[in-house]
């Protein structure tokens, strides 16, 4: 049983802002856009960063948020009717975006911007174009793996262009695809697509270092972060009555029960890495996409607070609100960033940040 999972990077907060030459760095700040639960928050915290603002339109994602962020500027609206003057947008040196991917998703319709919640990617150039000349140094936007193929490339094509034209260095080579368990400890495959672009203003290019693999081995088993020496609520049980008890039942018998089941449309997968399938938004949906496993008492589904871990929320800090349903609560844990692998990002958008601080210190003395 792991009552707190084991962190994928270090628990306490590590601030990268270093005193260089005997004076010490400005402290970089950031504004949050498409917030959900905090993920990007968290994790540019933990790097020192200090975030002077997040939106988030979802009431539900809304209490989640401010039980965990108390002391942060929370504005609870749709990114339509955002505004910079109108809300006091402080401006900031990087800007984050974890922007709706049901419309690039492979398991939604991939409609892209022909679903209106594809266009609300416009609404982060409106707003960078709002904030004038301090406008955010660094953008890191997140998304669907698919996203880069979408619509046979068409349509990052059009992020491309749109970012280039608000003034940022951003081309291919600037979007990867990283996943969970191979840049982390944490044992989730889950494939995303994050882009970094810098301003012109302020790089002569773009040479954003996405972080590297972690050596072959240091993944953490997903038994880990469980919690298997006690019974979990009857609620994540599955019944005899349940449509969803065979499946798993005649899959756990032929297979192996220490591996991860999922339901996914009418078969089930067996997943025997000591790693979890990808934590998905509709998995609090009765039981198709869940994680499931056997214990001692039973079928059952992997339970939020064990979800939560296999994003980084960790235990000791992580509140979740009681007057939020299961369902509600997965969806925002499905939702979710991983919070160590934005941290190694975060990490590098904070070196770039000194770097260019430290060309415009070498240019002023030069003049």
């Amino acid at each position: 049983m792991a009552s707190q999972a084991k962190p994928a990077v270090k628990t306490r907060k590590e601030s990268v802002v270093r005193k260089s030459s005997g004076s010490p760095k400005k402290t970089p700040t950031v504004g949050c856009l498409f917030a959900a639960i905090g993920g990007f928050c968290k994790a540019f915290e933990q790097v020192g960063a200090r975030v002077l603002w997040a939106n988030e339109k979802d009431k539900f994602a809304r209490e989640t948020f401010i039980a965990n962020y108390p002391h942060l500027n929370f504005i609870h609206k749709p990114v339509e009717e955002l505004t910079v003057a109108g809300d006091c947008l402080d401006p900031v040196d990087i800007l984050t975006a974890g922007f709706p991917c049901q419309p690039f998703s492979v398991a939604g319709e991939k409609l892209g911007f022909e679903d209106e919640r594809g266009l609300l990617f416009l609404h982060i150039i409106r707003l960078i174009r709002e904030f004038g000349r301090n406008k955010p140094k660094i953008l890191l936007l997140e998304n669907v793996r698919n996203f880069r193929s979408h619509d046979h490339g068409r349509t990052f094509k059009r992020v491309q262009t749109e970012i280039q034209k608000a003034g940022y260095w951003f081309g291919e080579k600037n979007a990867q695809v990283l996943n969970t368990a191979t840049h982390t400890r944490i044992p989730q495959n889950r494939d995303r697509v994050f882009m970094v672009a810098l301003s012109c203003d302020h790089f002569p290019m773009n040479t954003f270092a996405f972080p590297q693999p972690l050596a072959p081995g240091l993944v953490d088993s997903v038994w880990d972060y469980l919690d298997t020496d006690r019974k979990q609520d009857a609620y994540f049980y599955f019944t005899d009555e349940s449509q969803y008890y065979k499946p798993f039942k005649n899959a756990i018998e032929s297979g192996d029960k220490k591996a991860i089941y999922q339901l996914r449309r009418s078969y089930v997968r067996e997943n025997m890495s000591g790693i979890c399938f990808t934590l998905m938004a509709n998995m609090g949906e009765g039981g198709h996409n869940q994680p499931v496993v056997k214990d001692r008492w039973g079928i059952r589904k992997l339970t939020p607070r064990e979800c939560a871990r296999l994003q980084g929320y960790q235990d000791r800090w992580f509140k979740i609100p009681k007057t939020l349903s299961h369902t509600q609560i997965y969806k925002q844990i499905g939702n979710s960033v991983t919070i160590p692998l934005v941290v190694e990002l975060a990490k590098s958008c904070i070196r770039e940040l000194n770097k260019a601080g430290l060309r415009k210190q070498a240019r002023s003395k030069a003049t």
